[in-house]
């Protein structure tokens, strides 16, 4: 500085010469070290910057070249004015729209900018010196134009833009940086108000402009040049230092456990993952050794059995952990990926372990469901053969013999034949009801009925065929008792647990239906003097996998899908079915439904 202060008492000409090399000087060490580091600078903004000060330095050059009294391009016209708002415009322009690049992800194509500027810096040259097209900026004696002045308003509107834009995009900007750069944009929104205001090209004003200007500069070589090889990771890897504070974060709360060990089994990362297992934080862990982390001894031994594997082997290993947790279970798929940082030697251990409960869980669903259908189909191949061979058997007797057996013997064969197609016909109902509700079509129509209504109803329905075998049903219950149910599924229910009751009930046995009312709940129960149930199958005769059936007292056929109806039946409306029962002692049936009792006044 010291050296043009003095500069300028002895020539203005030799002042704007020299600051005018500088700062194209400036201008190219900036495209320099932003070509040569092109491919790893991430800010897109210093990218695009960096690059176009090469032209803008080149423009500086040809104003100074042609600055009154180098005589290097002898014309009456005042080409340095002209070439000075050509390339404060180039300038402004630039590092305004630089910040529209500054979000995309992608890195900008360096020729196609380059190209892009020496196409723009062409056209500007040929416009001043060869077409003569551009704006006069500067009249001798007169002063500036009104072209000038309002050119160099509309580039301090321009910069006060950049000013404002870069405040907004801060965060993506190295702290120092940022404040280099936003310094750099004042002084030069103070070196071209100067220039608004200058009458002759070497007045104080227009020198107080050069010296805004060259500040401006030095900020910029500050920002671009000196930070980038000082504190680089502030400027060119500033991109990847978000990124990998980013990807922290994302390890840090991802639901998989990811633990680092270095080739001694000490912690030297874990993630947040490790409070399932622990309350400790996290930093708890670091620098300690495996065995004294303070982990569960099952999940210890699990990771140090596949440790010592991965260890011998030099391979990556699996493993799985099943696990009790507050009273939950988990399935864990454990990975150990052995890491090389040197040749041949493993320097540090990543293990990631992967909570697939869920993933675990839909299996056994899809076990489950697989079972299901393979006894849905072992019952259809099975229970319904032998009522359609009893059929076949008995129509091929009729047919054949029809005028050697009696009436009576047709009677017969007929009734049986009628037995056979009833059951069959049971069998197909219960089935389809049942895949109706496995594939979620059939859904109850709930309404509030009277439940004792519904079961006298069902009495009445079961005094035949009780009477056939002797047994007295007997009824008990209060009056004014109501449930809200799906009046048809109630009524299956009902059907099949007292078919149930008649069907393993000795002659002259009982059966009683009970009603009540217990928490907003009405409570029904069929209970019977029979023959009653082995414990072993009592809780696996709501089973389909476990069907259980045997023959009634009279030899009774049955399906065995009748108390497995009933139940999903009761489970659609939010209620219970249960049973106990005791061997020759009698069985009682429970269930339980959505109900109240109401107020006799």
């Amino acid at each position: 500085m010291l050296v043009l202060f003095v500069s300028v008492k002895e020539s203005y000409l030799l002042f704007h010469t020299l600051v005018e090399l500088f700062s194209v000087t400036v201008a190219f060490a900036v495209f320099i070290v932003t070509w040569n580091s092109r491919k790893i600078l991430d800010n897109n903004y210093l990218f695009l910057v960096g690059i176009a000060y090469l032209f803008i330095g080149i423009l500086d050059i040809l104003h100074a070249l042609t600055y009154k009294g180098m005589n290097i391009i002898n014309s009456t016209a005042f080409y340095a004015n002209q070439f000075w708002i050509a390339t404060r415009f180039l300038e402004s322009i630039t590092l305004l729209v630089g910040f529209w690049f500054l979000k995309r992800k992608q890195r900008l194509n360096a020729d196609y900018i380059f190209l892009i500027y020496l196409f723009i810096s062409g056209l500007l040259v040929l416009s001043i010196l060869y077409w003569k097209n551009f704006p006069v900026c500067y009249i001798e004696g007169i002063g500036q134009t009104a072209f000038k002045i309002y050119s160099e308003y509309i580039i301090i509107i321009i910069l006060m833009m950049a000013c404002f834009t870069l405040v907004r995009r801060k965060k993506y900007f190295d702290p120092k940086v940022f404040y280099l750069l936003f310094a750099s944009l004042a002084f030069s929104i103070l070196s071209e108000f100067c220039f608004t205001l200058y009458i002759t090209n070497d007045g104080i004003l227009n020198q107080i402009g050069h010296y805004g200007k060259l500040i401006s500069f030095f900020l910029i070589y500050k920002a671009n040049v000196e930070t980038s090889f000082l504190n680089p990771t502030g400027i060119l890897f500033k991109g990847l230092k978000d990124k990998e504070e980013s990807y922290r974060t994302l390890a840090e709360n991802l639901p998989e456990l990811i633990i680092r060990l270095d080739k001694n089994f000490r912690c030297i990362y874990t993630n947040n993952a490790l409070s399932k297992f622990t309350k400790l934080n996290s930093q708890h862990f670091l620098g300690k050794a495996l065995f004294a982390m303070g982990l569960p001894n099952y999940f210890e031994q699990a990771l140090m059995e596949t440790l010592l594997s991965a260890q011998r082997d030099k391979s990556l290993k699996e493993t799985k952990l099943d696990i009790v947790l507050d009273h939950k279970s988990y399935f864990f798929a454990i990975q150990i990926v052995p890491e090389y940082l040197s040749d041949n030697e493993i320097e540090t251990y990543l293990i990631i372990c992967y909570d697939i409960t869920q993933l675990k869980n839909t299996e056994n669903h899809l076990q489950e469901i697989n079972a299901t259908k393979d006894k849905f189909f072992s019952i259809i191949a099975h229970d319904l053969k032998n009522p359609f061979n009893a059929l076949i058997g008995f129509s091929e007797l009729i047919y054949k013999n029809t005028e050697k057996y009696s009436t009576e013997r047709i009677q017969q064969l007929a009734l049986r034949m009628n037995t056979s197609a009833k059951q069959a016909f049971n069998l197909l109902e219960n089935l389809l009801s049942w895949s109706r509700i496995q594939t979620g079509n059939l859904v109850p129509k709930i309404q509030t009925l009277h439940a004792v209504d519904i079961l006298t109803e069902t009495h009445q329905l079961f005094l035949a065929s009780a009477d056939a075998k002797n047994i007295t049903i007997n009824l008990n219950y209060r009056e004014l008792i109501y449930v809200n149910a799906d009046r048809q599924m109630l009524n299956t229910v009902l059907r099949n647990l007292i078919t149930n009751a008649i069907k393993f009930t000795h002659p002259n046995g009982k059966i009683e239906l009970k009603l009540d009312v217990k928490n907003q709940e009405v409570l029904f129960s069929i209970t019977d003097n029979g023959i009653g149930i082995e414990k072993a199958y009592v809780d696996e005769i709501f089973k389909i996998e476990n069907r259980y059936s045997k023959p009634g007292t009279a030899d009774e056929k049955g399906t065995g899908l009748g108390l497995i109806l009933a139940k999903e039946f009761i489970e659609l409306h939010q209620g219970k079915i249960w049973v106990k029962s005791e061997i020759n002692q009698g069985t009682t049936f429970y269930f339980t439904l959505p109900g109240f009792a109401a107020d006799k006044s």
